[in-house]
């Protein structure tokens, strides 16, 4: 499986390119790695975050990278308080793994946005390694 990398793409599907969205993409991708899944038919995920932009934008980013869409109800959104989260499911063979978007990170971003704006900072968290902008937790 090769990664989704389009990121003008993603802005066109999103509207914008933000941290957010690009957070979602690094994450849908890493699943798809971590349990050799199937895109868009092998796998599925529960995201749990905020219910608002800009935290709810990783949603649109894991329906790109995984391929988990609400059409195929494959992907489910609960709202939440208590930072981003997101659980994917191998739906062939049951294995999951939960990522924790890290708060550190989130307030690496919040930097980023008010002394470089938008676009550079969904730049630099696409650079950013996948486990210092989340980590893998159980039961998140």
């Amino acid at each position: 499986m090769k990664d989704f990398t389009d990121l003008d793409l993603a802005a066109r599907f999103h509207g914008h390119l933000g941290p957010n969205l690009v957070i979602g993409i690094k994450m849908g991708n890493y699943a798809l790695r971590k349990l050799g899944a199937r895109p868009y038919f092998g796998i599925a995920a529960r995201v749990r975050c905020p219910d608002a932009p800009p935290p709810s934008c990783v949603v649109d980013g894991i329906q790109l990278a995984a391929g988990c869409t609400y059409g195929k109800r494959n992907i489910v959104l609960e709202p939440s308080g208590q930072g981003t989260t997101a659980t994917f499911i191998n739906t062939d063979s049951g294995a999951t793994v939960a990522l924790r978007v890290l708060q550190s990170f989130q307030q690496q971003v919040k930097e980023w946005l008010d002394e470089f704006g938008e676009n550079e900072a969904s730049h630099r968290t696409w650079s950013s390694p996948d486990l210092q902008v989340f980590e893998e937790c159980d039961g998140c």
